[in-house]
């Protein structure tokens, strides 16, 4: 089956993100020559393969792999067959794994190999990449920013020179930091929260804090603040008033945001719901 017909390649750079540039493109006959980049260069093959040559070996990059390339690594890039191929990029600046690497005591982050087998992560590459390069905008900041320190740290936790052992699975938040962070949520779910906020609010870091939340709760703080909003926005219908009003109190942007998150979680329109309760 042909890919494309034509060569073409999209740049994006997330506002929440704006050091992470992002691309995604169709390649038939356009081969890159060697070069090497000053970030981290993760990319993923949707449909065709790519083909390209890294230290004296070759590799293939069909879809379910992640290429993975360290800055200053000299590589080239072309399609491996006549039909060409789609890959979707995203080149991660050195200090935002530098960054990772201290929080777990290593001196510096860095790919075991090229080319990574491994399809949970590809999965979840491919889903960042659409909630970073799509203009949505009922995506909050702790959304993408925990969205994309949670990939990149497990990527480098699995493929990096990153051990697993490194981090404590039993550092969780104290009782007291707990308290703090869900009397944040709950005295004002309709707020922007920044994960910065909350990590300042119990004295971490962001990436200490987002660990520590998630081996606490046993959920991200998005999620978690996102299913408090959805609970304080089934109250707020079973006293009645309109639909799109409890959605942007209740932290949603709109009402068409809320029936989204509302019938994933409860099977049921917020309407619905409101009908069969009043």
């Amino acid at each position: 089956m042909s890919i494309m017909h034509k060569e073409s390649i999209q740049y994006w750079h997330n506002p929440i993100l704006p050091e992470v540039e992002l691309s995604r493109a169709n390649f038939k006959q356009f081969e890159f020559d060697r070069h090497v980049h000053l970030d981290y260069h993760i990319g993923v093959v949707s449909s065709g393969c790519q083909q390209y040559s890294h230290r004296g070996s070759a590799y293939h990059l069909g879809p379910g792999l992640i290429s993975s390339l360290n800055p200053d690594e000299t590589h080239n890039g072309q399609s491996y067959t006549s039909e060409g191929y789609q890959v979707h990029v995203m080149s991660v600046p050195y200090h935002y794994v530098s960054q990772i690497s201290q929080e777990v005591s290593q001196t510096e982050g860095f790919f075991h190999t090229p080319l990574i087998d491994d399809n949970h992560l590809y999965q979840a590459f491919l889903k960042l990449h659409m909630m970073l390069t799509q203009h949505q905008s009922n995506l909050s900041s702790l959304q993408i920013e925990t969205s994309m320190l949670a990939f990149t740290t497990e990527l480098f936790l699995r493929h990096g020179n990153v051990p697993e052992q490194a981090t404590d699975k039993n550092n969780a938040l104290s009782q007291s930091q707990i308290k703090e962070v869900m009397a944040m949520f709950h005295d004002d779910p309709g707020q922007e929260f920044l994960l910065e906020t909350l990590a300042n609010s119990v004295g971490l870091s962001k990436f200490q804090f987002l660990r520590r939340f998630k081996q606490s709760i046993g959920m991200t703080p998005h999620a978690y603040l996102k299913r408090v909003r959805l609970e304080y926005a089934k109250k707020a219908l079973i006293k009645g008033g309109n639909v799109a009003d409890i959605a942007h109190r209740v932290g949603f942007f709109d009402q068409s945001h809320l029936n989204k998150a509302f019938k994933q979680a409860y099977l049921i329109t917020p309407a619905h719901f409101q009908r069969r309760v009043l």
